[in-house]
């Protein structure tokens, strides 16, 4: 029996996991699917799956303890939208004079990162980007 055509969904897809290195796999296998179901290239699957490898690893690196990893995947019309946040003991992930970061820009149409303050010290540091259907390199 053949699954009925259609349209790629738009809802939002949201993964909360243990801000541990023994998860980001976990992570890079949803972004890997979710890029595929969404009809990147496969050199753009490699793209979006290299930055949230690259991200996870980063904010893992810096995380507080008993922190939560969350990853949003958000189709959007010509792009994909992903925001990847968790609670870091510093603001100084991750580091935009990295070689990390200038792949990141590489393999992404925009980026940001955003710290907020948490009460108690440490801060919620957010990173979105974002990757387009068909944005060349």
């Amino acid at each position: 029996m053949a699954l009925p055509d259609a349209a790629p969904s738009r809802a939002p897809v949201e993964l909360r996991v243990q801000a541990d290195y023994s998860q980001i796999p976990v992570m890079r296998a949803v972004a890997e699917t979710i890029a595929v179901l969404t009809d990147f290239t496969l050199d753009h699957v490699s793209d979006i799956k290299l930055a949230v490898d690259e991200i996870c690893s980063v904010l893992v690196k810096d995380a507080a303890e008993d922190a939560e990893l969350v990853c949003c995947f958000e189709r959007l019309e010509e792009s994909i939208f992903v925001r990847i946040d968790t609670d870091t003991r510093t603001d100084l992930v991750p580091d935009r004079g990295s070689f990390g970061w200038h792949v990141l820009r590489t393999l992404t149409d925009t980026i940001t990162v955003a710290h907020e303050a948490r009460d108690g010290g440490g801060f919620h540091t957010t990173v979105e980007f974002t990757k387009a259907f068909g944005s060349d390199y």
